[in-house]
């Protein structure tokens, strides 16, 4: 599921309530600067570095993943969000979204205003990946990861029109990755 971090603040909880009353274990990655992907399952959910390596490292996932920016298995896993426990506290109390209460059908589902109002909530829960102590990849998904989040501090500050401080979140996520595309993207419109 992805839940949108553009989307008014009250039905995208209400959406993550629904979320976790089906699925017992979830979690949250960063797909976009205003999207995030939520993956449940039944079973505990687990990461382990070697393996995403692993897949990574197939062709198809590699370019596929490439083209949207996430050139390595660490900047995969520097796109964790949260676990369950984050998600619950974002949810809070919000009614969920249900067959016979479908609150967002008839809601004003994208406000003004908005990412700048639930991403830094987002941002605000984010937790490690939760890879254990000894994961090879553990040093280079933390440094990636604080790139990410540069990068997302970025766009909130060019948001809010706060130009010295855009530009010192964007040089800090660019002098690691200078040719990302997602980057470049939303900062300069180009690939």
């Amino acid at each position: 599921m992805v839940a949108a971090a553009g989307a008014n603040d009250e039905d995208s909880r209400s959406l993550v309530r629904r979320f976790l009353d089906v699925f017992p274990h979830a979690t949250a990655w960063s797909t976009e600067l205003h999207e995030v992907l939520l993956v449940g399952s039944a079973g505990p959910i687990e990461l382990d570095g070697e393996r995403v390596a692993a897949r990574y490292a197939q062709p198809a996932a590699r370019a596929a993943l490439a083209e949207v920016g996430i050139e390595s298995p660490e900047a995969l896993l520097a796109t964790w969000v949260t676990d369950r426990a984050g998600l619950e506290r974002f949810a809070g109390d919000a009614a969920p979204v249900t067959d016979d209460r479908p609150l967002i059908e008839h809601a004003a589902w994208v406000r003004r205003g908005e990412l700048q109002r639930v991403l830094p909530r987002l941002l605000a829960l984010a937790t490690d990946p939760p890879l254990r102590p000894g994961d090879p990849l553990r040093p280079a998904v933390e440094a990636e990861r604080r790139e990410l989040l540069a990068f997302y501090h970025y766009s909130l500050h060019a948001m809010a029109g706060e130009r010295d401080e855009a530009g010192a979140a964007l040089r800090e996520a660019l002098a690691r990755d200078p040719r990302n595309p997602y980057y470049l993207w939303v900062a300069y419109g180009k690939q």
